[in-house]
């Protein structure tokens, strides 16, 4: 009885997903979220398109953080993967709660006499076996989170990468840095951010691509 004891103690504490997952798609989380994207943007350079460039010599910048908090389909992905965090954490918390009331009822009537210490063994080899239960559920739940985060950030690199070819076919930068906050580039001519012409395009495009499914839908 005293291990089930301990057991529903630390229960609240081990039920939880962690916050690798919870808000992912808010600022908190900005600097993890945005290494994907501030990696794939910082190879502009080298494979922005595989046609030949007549590169300008201009050396541009983009503050990749600026435009993961500003991108719709960077927010829209990471919302819906906060959402899904958030419903598997409500789901886990349920389970937990209802293990715990199994064992407070256990421990009441224990402790009252009102079970056999056969029956009290029987129980508590079932209540172990749930709180197993609940436990691989949480972890199948965080690994599975886990590849849905690293698929989302690479489905958002590759469509701004994407982008970012096309639109250095026309630009003709021979060098896009990615810069995240005050890290890179320390001190730079204004002139030569092009993250909001950047973001303005990623946006226009997903508009588009956002209009089209929509009428795809209703065909």
């Amino acid at each position: 009885m005293n291990k089930m004891t301990l057991n529903i103690v630390s229960l609240a504490a081990a039920l939880t997903l962690g916050s690798v997952f919870v808000g992912c798609g808010t600022s908190s989380n900005k600097g993890d979220s945005t290494t994907g994207a501030a990696n794939a943007a910082d190879s502009a350079q080298t494979t922005a398109t595989t046609d030949a460039i007549e590169y300008n010599g201009k050396i541009v910048y983009v503050q990749i953080d600026s435009v993961m908090s500003g991108y719709g389909l960077a927010k829209d992905l990471l919302d819906a993967l906060a959402e899904k965090s958030k419903k598997a954490q409500n789901e886990l918390t349920a389970k937990g709660r209802s293990l715990e009331r199994e064992m407070r009822d256990y421990q009441e009537k224990a402790q009252k006499g009102l079970i056999t210490r056969f029956q009290a063994q029987d129980i508590e080899a079932g209540l172990q076996k749930k709180q197993q239960a609940v436990m691989d559920y949480r972890d199948r739940k965080m690994q599975e989170l886990a590849e849905e985060e690293a698929v989302t950030m690479n489905r958002i690199s590759e469509a701004i990468m994407q982008y970012v070819r096309k639109y250095n076919a026309e630009k003709k930068y021979s060098m896009i840095i990615s810069t995240q906050g005050g890290n890179t580039v320390l001190l730079a001519d204004p002139s030569l951010n092009i993250t909001d012409d950047l973001l303005k395009g990623l946006n226009d495009e997903y508009r588009l691509q956002l209009d089209t499914m929509k009428q795809a839908a209703t065909k």
